[in-house]
This record gives structure tokens, sequence and C-alpha cells, in this order.
């Protein structure tokens, strides 16, 4: 309930953070090269959390895959409408190297090789995301777009939290 609040919160500060409809807010190149990566790693994630819905055979995994759905998918509704009202052009699909990712991945569905492989690609997706979000926030131009990447970090941060109890063995903290 938590976590769902958090993320419905952070989505409210992207979409109220844009300003009057209609008004078009300049950003520089960081800010949106920063969009279109966000974007990037919301579709990855929710590619990579709804094939691990599938194919993990641990139930912590496939529970953690579920958050990492939702939360991403709300996410990235913000990032998407921020960019609109900012009118910066979105990248319409993951990087060719998440894309691969992915596949490798999915190789392994139904064994438990596809979990630890999932997982470690989790927890390296979301440390970058982490790094990402922070230099957004202290190095942004755009104060929307920094306070958007402040309010994402605790939830992205949690989802690191789900993936490394995953890996110790343990049920989820956080849901």
């Amino acid at each position: 309930m938590r976590m769902r609040h958090r993320a419905t919160t952070a989505l409210a500060v992207l979409t109220l953070a844009m300003g009057p409809a209609g008004t078009a807010l300049a950003t520089d190149a960081l800010d949106d090269a920063f969009l279109g990566a966000v974007h990037q790693a919301n579709l990855a994630e929710i590619a990579a959390g709804t094939d691990a819905q599938k194919g993990a055979v641990s139930t912590c995994v496939r529970e953690t895959a579920k958050v990492l759905v939702r939360d991403h998918s709300m996410l990235d509704k913000g990032v998407q409408e921020l960019a609109r009202k900012l009118k910066v052009t979105l990248p319409r699909s993951v990087t060719p190297k998440q894309e691969q990712e992915l596949k490798d991945i999915h190789k392994k569905a139904r064994t438990r090789a596809y979990d630890n492989l999932w997982l470690r690609a989790q927890d390296t997706a979301h440390v970058r995301a982490l790094d990402l979000l922070e230099n957004e926030a202290a190095h942004g131009k755009d104060a929307t777009v920094r306070d958007a990447a402040k309010m994402a970090r605790p939830v992205v941060a949690r989802h690191l939290d789900m993936v490394r109890d995953c890996m110790m063995h343990s049920p989820p903290r956080h849901r």
C-alpha cells in the first residue's frame, strides 16, 4: 500500500510539475536525454517484469516482477506526459542492448538460471537508474524534470531493495 501511494505521488508530481496545460517548457540536452533514457529504462523494466511473471520459478521473483511492471508503467505515464508537455520526442522502444539482454535471459525461462540472470540484470539496471536519477536531480536544468527525478528515486531504490531481497532468498519487503 505504501509503495502504491509513493508511486502515485511520484506520478502526481510528474503531472503537476508540467505547469499549465498546453504550455511548453524549455529543456536542455541533458534533460531531453534524461527523459529518453528513463523512458527506455521503464520500457525495459516493464518488458522484463512481464516476462519474469511467466518465466521465473521463484515466487519472490514473480512478485517483484509484478511490482516492477506496475510501478514502471505508472512512472512511464508521467514521463510520457512530461515529455509531451516539454515537446521532447521519446524513443519508441528499448535500446538494442536492452532488447538483446531480455532475449538472452528469456532463453533460460522456467529455470533457476533464469531467476539468477533476471535478478542480476535488475540489480544492474536499478543501480544505473539510481545514478541517472541522481545525476538529473543534481545537474538538470529544468526544475520540473529535476523534481520528477527526485520523486522517482525512492520508487527505484525500493525496487533495488526488493531485487536484493530475492537475491538473498527472502520474500520481498516492499509491495
